[in-house]
């Protein structure tokens, strides 16, 4: 890894600070998808990730998918205050509106809360969906019979030709092959983060021997026609960070998602999919997967500002 610049120094995040980001986040427990080195590299060129430092704690700097700036909240536990102070007067500097965003509820609760100095608010559009792993394997009971029956339709139509695999080096150019067919069907500028994800996909397909994440894929007549990328995020939560499938498939979405949680993370009680922007096809799409729990983010600005 190469040493942290201070603050207002930055630079980009790159794959040389994995080891030392996926310890530090591993020893957070954390329940935010953001905390989570593959994210941030595979959407860094997306965000403009920056990484600095400030009393010992790592700050990380990005933009939103309309280009406006704003800070991840402060990982560490040195002086957070000093940190605050000096990551709003940066903004400030800037020109820039100063405040953090997706920052998590313990976060909120140890530092923001408890004075007076900071006004904060729940982001909803931000709020990761987090469902029983079990659930979305079996996808029994009344509240997926619907699921279920997508399930069983992919099964009796396209069963036979088709067949799960962990994506493997040599898959990975029919996974690429099916993100470009995915963003053509997906992608507008109504929607500025769906070509945001694709990029991301592309970014993590091209690093996967170098990332912590898994792959899986689902072949049908010997093609790519679904991929889903996966990881740990805490010890008993799995994020999903890419689930991406041809809708021409009725049921394959479920068939995708069931095999991937089975053959890959069947130990883990939870499975964070991650948020939904505020975009209405995707909102529906996660709440009718029966989410069991919300993890709220945060926005975080000086009152006097």
């Amino acid at each position: 890894m190469e040493k942290l610049p201070e603050l207002p120094r930055m630079r980009p995040v790159c794959l040389e600070d994995r080891a030392f980001l996926e310890a530090t986040f591993r020893a957070m427990r954390p329940d935010v998808s953001e905390l989570n080195f593959t994210n941030i590299f595979m959407f860094s060129h997306v965000h403009h990730y920056q990484i600095s430092s400030h009393n010992g704690n790592i700050l990380i700097y990005a933009r939103s998918y309309a280009g406006k700036p704003y800070f991840l909240a402060p990982i560490g536990d040195n002086n957070i205050p000093g940190t605050l102070t000096a990551m709003m007067e940066f903004m400030v500097a800037k020109g820039e509106p100063p405040h953090v965003e997706l920052a998590w509820k313990g976060f909120v609760d140890g530092y923001i809360a408890r004075g007076h100095e900071y006004a904060w608010e729940a982001n909803p559009d931000n709020a990761d969906y987090v469902y029983d792993t079990r659930e979305l394997i079996e996808l029994t009971g009344r509240k997926f019979h619907k699921k279920k029956n997508h399930l069983n339709r992919f099964l009796r139509e396209y069963g036979p030709v088709s067949e799960y695999k962990r994506l493997t080096p040599e898959l990975v150019a029919g996974a690429k092959d099916l993100t470009e067919r995915w963003c053509q069907e997906k992608c507008t500028v109504e929607t500025p983060s769906t070509y945001g994800e694709t990029e991301a996909t592309m970014r993590a397909l091209d690093n996967m021997e170098s990332l912590s994440t898994v792959g899986g894929v689902v072949l049908v007549n010997g093609r790519v026609e679904g991929l889903s990328l996966g990881e740990e995020l805490n010890p008993d939560t799995v994020v999903i960070h890419v689930e991406k499938a041809n809708s021409e498939f009725v049921g394959l979405y479920q068939y995708l998602s069931s095999e991937f949680l089975r053959n890959e993370f069947p130990g883990y009680k939870y499975t964070n999919r991650e948020q939904d922007l505020g975009e209405p096809n995707l909102r529906h799409s996660k709440q009718s997967n029966n989410p069991i729990a919300m993890v709220e983010k945060y926005r975080v600005w000086p009152r006097k500002a």
